[in-house]
């Protein structure tokens, strides 16, 4: 069964991370230009929440705030939803499932070493499916 690292492996660990009091609209910039979803809130070594397109959409803008006025400590979501690097994918996707979240913060031990999102799993997972069904083509056509 494969494992939250696997992906990590794949995709790498770097995480956008912001201070708690960036303003929000610092913070969607800095999402738009690394092309993610969500940025991790980290004073000093321990991250302390998450700030995501969902938290935009739902505290800002049907809110009525001012994204340039609104520090993301104000909206972020915490306590953050954290997954070990040897967490299978399927718990991992079954924990996004039950909690409704569309990122997990990868943590070992006391450290953050990654990231993963939704579309991260759903792309590892349909990976591991195609290998499946060439092998086993591989085999019913006697090519292994």
């Amino acid at each position: 069964m494969s494992t939250i690292r696997e992906i990590l492996d794949r995709k790498g660990v770097n995480v956008l991370t912001t201070t708690s009091n960036t303003s929000v609209l610092e913070a969607i910039g800095a999402m738009s230009e690394a092309n993610v979803g969500a940025v991790v809130i980290q004073d000093g070594d321990q991250p302390n929440g998450i700030f995501t397109e969902r938290d935009y959409l739902r505290k800002i803008a049907l809110e009525g705030r001012s994204s340039s006025d609104t520090p993301v400590s104000q909206v972020m979501s915490s306590p953050l939803i954290t997954v070990p690097p040897d967490e299978s994918t399927h718990a991992a996707m079954e924990t996004m499932t039950d909690r409704r979240c569309r990122h997990l913060v990868v943590v070992e031990g006391e450290t953050m070493v990654g990231i993963v999102s939704l579309g991260d799993l759903v792309k590892h997972l349909l990976q591991e499916k195609e290998a499946e069904v060439e092998q086993l083509s591989s085999y019913i056509s006697g090519n292994y």
